[in-house]
């Protein structure tokens, strides 16, 4: 089962013409579109006593998520992701000092129902609130303690949730040491080390037991293991819109993990599965929002037959 845990949200698109209103946050997009791809996914969250809320747990309610747990705040507000589009680029600015994604109760988390072979996957957002980091390395603790399973992280790097870059690099190089699968942006990466080489600065960055996918964009995509990297081209595609284009791209390869555990002992295997995985986030953007974009399997191979 993948299980994912953190932020869920609303994406707020206004041209000044136009305002949309659609679900977002990270890991919520990662769960939603992973339900396209395994059979068995949940995810817990917090959202606000307010329309927004509703609209989210709506979204929630008719997804097919194996047991979710959305805790609805009195006192908070559901966050708000204020996205600007330039030329399909996206930008982003939170609406969430009193927001809810962050204020997470560990005893809502029913470690007894994990498995050794699940993977939980845990939203970076809630790491630049004291409580959400309080909550980060207790659920971390708490999975290590009682079982296997595997820690699934995804940097994504707001800068505008931070009070600095340094201050982001800090409590990220903190977290993602916690973590056995890891996914980054070729931007992050330089967040994080000087080294120009990929390869070069996730050894730096990473143990020998960590995994991590690196996302190239127009580029394609990266895995890494241990000094060992394999390098997956994409197909171009014009986006009309990126946000959660990395989501989609990551619920896939979580996804082909749950289903094929094994695939990381085969350079041909990793490469079948993020070459899909790159056409899952290519196509994610020729739509706009992070959810109900991705293709299915039906859909990835069709495009794949035509190039």
């Amino acid at each position: 089962m993948l299980i994912c845990i953190g932020e869920i949200l609303v994406d707020i698109f206004d041209d000044g013409h136009h305002r949309d209103i659609l679900p977002g946050g990270a890991p919520f997009n990662v769960a939603c579109n992973a339900l396209l791809y395994t059979d068995k996914v949940t995810f817990y969250g917090a959202v606000g006593h307010d329309d927004n809320g509703k609209l989210l747990l709506a979204t929630v309610n008719r997804r097919g998520f194996y047991q979710p747990h959305i805790k609805v705040l009195e006192d908070r507000y559901t966050s708000r992701a204020i996205v600007t589009l330039n030329n399909g680029e996206r930008s982003f600015h939170f609406e969430r000092d009193l927001g809810a994604d962050y204020i997470l109760d560990i005893n809502d988390i029913d470690i007894s129902s994990i498995k050794d072979d699940d993977i939980i996957h845990i939203g970076s957002l809630m790491l630049s609130y004291q409580e959400g980091r309080d909550f980060f390395y207790q659920l971390v603790n708490k999975i290590r303690t009682y079982t296997h399973a595997k820690i699934s992280f995804d940097i994504n790097y707001r800068d505008d949730i931070f009070s600095s870059p340094d201050e982001a690099k800090n409590v990220f190089l903190s977290a993602l040491k916690e973590a056995d699968i890891l996914k980054f942006s070729e931007e992050e990466i330089s967040l994080f080390s000087k080294e120009k080489n990929i390869t070069k600065a996730l050894d730096g960055l990473l143990n020998d037991k960590q995994i991590a996918v690196v996302t190239l964009g127009s580029k394609g995509s990266i895995y890494y293991h241990s000094g060992h990297t394999v390098h997956v081209n994409t197909y171009p595609v014009k986006p009309v819109d990126t946000t959660g284009a990395g989501d989609a791209f990551y619920s896939y390869f979580l996804s082909s993990l749950i289903n094929h555990p094994t695939l990381i002992n085969s350079d041909k295997d990793i490469i079948h599965y993020l070459t899909r995985a790159n056409v899952v986030g290519g196509l994610a953007t020729l739509k706009k929002g992070a959810i109900d974009s991705a293709p299915n399997e039906e859909m990835i191979d069709e495009f794949l037959n035509k190039q």
